[in-house]
């Protein structure tokens, strides 16, 4: 069986809705906890600022109860580790990506080497495996930005 290699990158600094260009996007899934960012080149896809702040907000408050001063130590380092990684973002070459498609709430890629990858796939946010669910007209939109990122595909 052929191996695939596909160039994904982390990215940890997420672009502001500032600093976003001429034709490029974000869009959010159903509850918001999720977003997807057409930037340049390339698509990113993570948690949504909202829930990097819910997350962040939950670790502030937590661990408040520790006992010792070698587990307060220690509840700090996770939490800021944890604080520091939560709003990384999974980088896609647009050069990676044959095709895109909206199916029964889902966003899914073809890659150029034949493989397929369904975003955000057993994801789950507060306990919930919504978050690939993407509205339609907020979906095609992205598909129809990539689109023409790209130079125009056909499906």
């Amino acid at each position: 069986m052929p191996s695939h290699q596909r160039v994904v990158r982390v990215q940890t600094e997420v672009p502001s809705t500032d600093s976003l260009g001429p034709g490029d996007l974000r869009i959010y899934n159903a509850d918001s906890s999720v977003d997807l960012v057409l930037q340049g080149d390339r698509i990113l896809a993570g948690l949504s600022p909202k829930t990097v702040a819910k997350v962040r907000g939950e670790l502030d408050t937590s661990g408040r109860h520790d006992t010792s001063a070698f587990g307060g130590a220690i509840s700090q380092i996770v939490k800021r580790t944890v604080a520091s990684a939560i709003g990384t973002h999974v980088a896609f070459p647009l050069s990676q990506i044959r095709d895109i498609r909206y199916d029964d709430g889902r966003m899914e890629f073809d890659w150029v080497d034949g493989g397929h990858h369904q975003l955000f796939n057993g994801t789950n946010v507060d306990g919930k495996n919504e978050s690939n669910s993407f509205r339609q007209e907020d979906a095609q939109r992205f598909i129809d930005a990539v689109r023409a990122r790209k130079g125009g595909w056909s499906r």
